[in-house]
């Protein structure tokens, strides 16, 4: 029984928000606050004199002397924007005065390199970009500081199922199997953005690719908060630059230069981080960062039983490290390394074990840890610019999985499984301008080498029945037995692409290509792009539409093994086609409306029907123990189970309104509005056979062999050794896709008091994801399963005909900065899931209880993206309460 606490957790709420907010004051100049401007160039740190520094908002000037120092005078704190006027050029930019005595250190660009080619949000195509910088997320509400989380509140964007504790090889594997659902169309990922698969998008970070983003489960994004100087979210017809992606482009752009020394720790209940940026030299500068989480400590130690009983945490920790070397003006060195790891070191049972239990491990843990090192070499001239980079991945997980006996401890069953991983990548980018302001030319080359490998460890049993079962699992499930015996899959992808960006009055028209080789299908595919628009410079408005061709590589072992699956897969394939409107209006306001129709083909999905006729009978576990019947048979007809059958597309309209704080006010606010409507559908294009036809054709192909197997169409032609031929009509349709969400809204404010307080706001508002329901339940044999009575449920025969409850949450932040002399302290409370909305994620069934409506099986909700804590009323009924944050974030 749970504790009452309701009354004392409001009452330590109440307390602590009392001091978080009369804590403390801000301490700051009154009246003129003097500010020491420091003017030196980028590229030698050198002092730039004689230049004019104008401050209209602030209403004063000065001239640099010959130390490049200019003395200005403004009247208060807040943002301004300053001009820098030297002998051939005019700088502006905004800047925040906190306090007197302040020095504002501004790189100015030396004149030689003045026009140099460097890209910028100008040459970034607005037609299904979605972009947003630190100043915007930040502070976001109801992350706990983690910005790359915004990435769910711009449009097209849909939540995906994430790995949770389930080790990456068995994310798709007999998923069906344990959980009896008939029907899929979708793998467990992160995202999917416009109805594209969740692991078909691509994230790139600082130009490398960042296979994972994400920390276990989805918790957090795997780089520190003020690492991530902005990004952008490609949903549509993406630059030729980006390949290897069907869905979606998420690029994310990391800090690149160092004006300034400075360090920010931040300390919350949950996660501690820290970041420093270092200017060792001139022209040389280091940054560095790290964070650990720690909700097993907190939670379990603090409120164990107000923990939801079906919430996983995971402790991680992640760093990153960059070194950035300013040769000269025409050459730049970047070195860097991030990674992480996360152990799955939390589960509700195992709270239970820490409170005394002998042992302390969960029926299910996980131990993984991924490194990317990465190089980049520049080279800029005045009208080009060449870019050399060089990455490698590691990444390495360990995955242990046992049951026992609730009742005599006896150990059933164990297994462990590690898989290796390693993404080799390489890119040559050269950029000219041809045509200066106007025409661009973009070129470039790019190979990704991939090998991944797993093997089963330490498989134990000390029950003899279920050691003959799983025995029986080995030798006649060739999916399971690859896991279990180790394998291995290797590939290479090599690209190359152009594009040329024209830009003439309001005429904006970005035509490209690229070619992409994929070795496992030895293939080769052109991928067509463009874009265009045109821009009416009086009124600010924007019309723009583009099309795009993409392809993407299988990524899933299961699918490409050589034991198990189908190592002939072909690339899968989307069309991406958009049109769209945007306007500015007012005081920073934009309004952009976009539709799009995505197809999505060659989607690889499980086929239970496509057979190679001659494969070579070379398993090594049937090797073993039927030698004999081997050398006899040496060829032998071979199930692949997967194909390039399925199809599907997404269709909609997106709606963004955003708002932008105007820098040189202290006050103000900022936010944006994201709506998307739309439908997303897939098919499979596989036979639905009842069990009777599935039951007489299994015993039909007992004796006899297939020769040989074409495809009419979506139909599988089959060919007999009884000169007989079947054909397996597709009598399957299309379904809504697994993620289909018909409505996604989010609105994401922040307003700025003034120079101290701000507050922010976050509601979510999610239509539910379809599913298959369950109408029944099968008692199973007894002698099948240890002695116990066993229910294994009946599935609905129309596929994701249901849905679940809409998922919407309001999360708030309150933020209080106080400056001083050497930076600044912001305090801040967070407010996750306001009102305590439990939002259902799926449901699960009890095995031991049969079918009962509303009862077995019970919801399950999501407690990663939608956390909560239980506690009770004082009347002893069940509450929701919101997860409550404190923090503290230090700059100095």
């Amino acid at each position: 029984m749970k504790s009452n606490l309701f009354g004392f957790s409001f009452s330590i709420f109440l307390t602590t928000f009392l001091i978080f907010i009369l804590g403390s004051n801000v301490i700051y100049a009154e009246g003129n606050i003097e500010v020491t401007i420091q003017l030196v160039k980028s590229n030698s740190g050198k002092p730039v004199q004689n230049a004019v520094v104008i401050s209209k908002s602030g209403k004063t000037s000065g001239i640099s002397n010959a130390e490049g120092i200019a003395k200005l005078k403004f009247p208060e704190i807040g943002y301004y924007e300053i001009k820098v006027s030297t002998a051939d050029k005019t700088e502006s930019l905004v800047r925040e005065v906190r306090f007197k005595g302040q020095v504002i250190l501004i790189s100015i660009a030396e004149s030689t390199v003045s026009g140099i080619l460097v890209s910028g949000e100008r040459d970034k195509t607005p037609l299904s970009r979605y972009g947003l910088v630190q100043d915007e997320i930040k502070r976001l509400p109801g992350v706990s500081g983690d910005s790359l989380k915004a990435l769910q509140t711009v449009p097209g964007v849909v939540i995906g199922a994430p790995v949770g504790i389930l080790p990456s090889v068995f994310t798709n594997i007999g998923t069906n199997l344990i959980t009896g659902n008939p029907y899929s169309n979708s793998e467990r990922g992160d995202l999917s953005l416009r109805g594209g698969g969740t692991r078909q998008n691509q994230y790139y970070f600082d130009g490398f690719p960042l296979p994972y983003p994400f920390h276990l489960g989805n918790q957090s994004s795997v780089l520190n908060n003020n690492l991530i100087k902005s990004f952008d979210v490609y949903t549509g017809a993406f630059p030729a630059k980006y390949g290897y992606a069907t869905g979606g482009i998420i690029a994310i752009e990391g800090t690149d230069r160092v004006e300034e020394n400075k360090t920010i720790i931040n300390i919350n209940l949950f996660l501690s981080d820290i970041y420093n940026q270092t200017k060792v030299l001139p022209g040389l500068a280091m940054i560095s960062s790290g964070r650990k989480n720690y909700p097993n400590v907190v939670l379990l130690q603090t409120y164990p039983q107000g923990i939801p009983e079906d919430a996983k945490y995971a402790e991680y920790h992640d760093y990153q490290w960059k070194l950035i070397w300013d040769i000269n003006q025409e050459h730049r060195i970047t070195i860097q390394t991030f990674g992480t790891r996360d152990r799955q070191a939390y589960t509700k049972a195992q709270a239970d074990f820490e409170r005394g239990g002998e042992d302390p491990r969960p029926p299910t843990g996980l131990d993984r840890m991924f490194r990317t090192d990465a190089a980049r070499y520049i080279w800029k001239g005045k009208s080009f610019r060449n870019t050399l980079s060089y990455s490698r991945t590691w990444f390495d997980e360990f995955f242990e999985l046992r049951f026992t006996n609730p009742l005599t401890a006896e150990n059933i069953f164990g297994l462990q499984n590690r898989t290796s991983d390693s993404i080799t990548y390489v890119q040559n980018a050269f950029e000219w301008e041809l045509w200066e302001e106007h025409l661009k030319f973009e070129v470039g080359v790019q190979g990704r080498f991939r090998e991944t490998t797993l093997k089963g460890e330490n498989i134990s049993s000390y029950n003899r029945l279920f050691y003959n079962i799983f025995n029986d699992l080995l030798n006649s499930n060739a999916a399971f037995r690859s896991v279990i015996d180790g394998d291995r899959i290797r590939y290479r992808e090599k690209s190359a692409y152009s594009e040329f960006q024209f830009k003439y009055g309001g005429i904006r028209l970005t035509p490209g290509a690229r070619v992409d080789h994929y070795s496992g299908s030895n293939e080769s595919n052109l991928a067509p792009r463009i874009t265009a628009g045109y821009v009416f410079e009086s009124t600010k408005t924007s019309i723009m539409a583009g099309h795009g061709i993409h392809y993407n590589a299988p990524v899933s072992v299961e699918a490409l093994s050589k034991k198990s699956g189908n190592p002939n897969l072909f690339m899968e394939r989307a069309e991406h086609n958009s049109l769209g409107v945007s306007q500015d209006f007012g005081n920073h306001w934009q309004i952009k409306i976009e539709g799009f129709h995505n197809i999505f083909q060659n989607i690889i999905v499980p086929d239970s029907y496509i057979v190679d006729p001659y494969a070579l009978n070379n398993d090594t576990r049937i090797f073993v123990n039927e030698t004999a019947k081997v050398l006899a048979n040496p060829i032998k007809a071979k199930n692949l189970n997967y194909s390039n059958a399925g199809y599907g597309y997404s269709e909609g309209v997106e709606i963004f309104l955003k708002k932008t704080k105007d820098p040189r006010e202290q006050a103000g606010l900022f936010g944006w509005i994201s709506y998307t409507n739309s439908i997303t559908k897939r098919i499979n294009n596989q036979s639905r056979l009842s069990s009777d036809e599935s039951r007489n054709r299994t015993l039909q192909n007992n004796t006899r062999t297939l020769l040989a197997q074409t495809k009419l169409g979506t139909n599988y032609l089959n060919y007999y050794d009884d000169n007989n031929l079947e054909v397996i009509y597709n009598n399957d349709k299309e379904e809504l896709y697994d993620l289909d969400r018909t409505h996604i809204l989010n609105l994401v404010f922040g307003y700025k008091f003034n120079s101290e307080w701000m507050v922010g706001g976050r509601f979510r508002y999610f239509s539910g994801t379809p599913y298959t329901p369950i109408t029944g339940a099968t008692r199973a044999n007894q002698a099948a399963t240890f002695g116990l009575s066993l229910y294994f449920p009946n599935y609905s025969g129309n596929y994701n005909s249901d849905r679940f409850l809409p998922f919407h949450q309001f999360d708030l932040r309150i933020d209080r900065i106080e400056n001083y002399s050497w930076g600044y302290i912001n305090t801040y409370i967070e407010f996750v899931n306001f009102y305590g909305r439990r939002n259902q994620a799926g449901f699960e069934f009890d095995n031991t209880k049969n079918y009962q409506r509303n009862l077995n099986p019970s919801p399950t909700y999501d407690t990663v993206n939608s956390p909560f804590i239980i506690s009770q009323t004082p009347n002893g009924k069940m509450a929701i309460i919101p997860l409550i944050n404190i923090g503290m974030e230090v700059r100095f």
